[in-house]
């Protein structure tokens, strides 16, 4: 895979946060959208704001990648907080809500440290993994809650299954990526290392797609 290639992935990746975040301007003061919904246009907003630092190390100056890691590990803390919470939303059985809430305190404290006690420069993939790992533990959670109860909702039309779904899918990908590149980047040729690099830039392109899909739903709900 050419590097051309990979910085089309990353402009497409960049066009969806950016229709993400159009998208999702349309819930602000909409009285129909659910209360989950309310203020989610924040999380492409920062989300557009990360990616400027990438989009001048890729495309202007090279040298200058530590801006992109330096906004990334920033960004992390807000990343997990905002998924996290707006899963922890969508769970209506209160002890389960107060099992999250737990969990995520354990694993915010955790991504810290391990923020703190490296780099800021550098891209820190372990950080970026037990987020991930706890935002698809919360999906795991929020999908057992939906199927063990008689859904009352047309989930093709329901704005949180799509969202939680769609950060599910990404993390999916993302982790097994993060875990193994350091490794593989020995074990296999050019061509391979640079497809392995560019699935999360798929994963997150098709996360906002689903996102924008989610607020479709949340501006025409058609309940059954």
């Amino acid at each position: 895979m050419s590097k051309e290639l990979i910085n089309l992935l990353f402009d497409f990746q960049c066009i969806s946060i950016f229709l993400s975040f159009v998208f999702s301007l349309r819930l602000i003061n909409n009285e129909k959208v659910p209360y989950y919904m309310k203020g989610f246009f924040w999380y492409p907003a920062v989300g557009i704001l990360v990616i400027i630092p990438n989009i001048i190390s890729l495309h202007f100056f090279k040298n200058l990648n530590f801006l992109a890691f330096i906004s990334g590990n920033i960004s992390l803390i807000f990343h997990f907080c905002f998924l996290g919470i707006f899963i922890i939303k969508t769970i209506t059985n209160k002890l389960i809500h107060i099992f999250l809430k737990t969990f995520f305190v354990i694993f915010l404290c955790l991504i810290i440290f391990l923020l703190v006690i490296k780099d800021i420069k550098e891209n820190n993939r372990t950080a970026f993994a037990f987020a991930n790992f706890g935002l698809i533990f919360f999906c795991i959670i929020y999908y057992h809650q939906l199927f063990n109860n008689i859904p009352i909702l047309n989930l093709k039309q329901e704005p949180s299954f799509w969202i939680i779904t769609g950060i599910f899918f990404c993390m999916s990908i993302h982790i097994p990526i993060l875990i193994t590149t350091d490794y593989l980047r020995y074990q296999i040729s050019i061509s391979n290392y640079r497809l392995l690099l560019s699935c999360p830039l798929f994963s997150y392109t098709i996360m906002h797609l689903f996102f924008i899909k989610a607020c479709l739903c949340a501006i025409h709900p058609q309940r059954v």
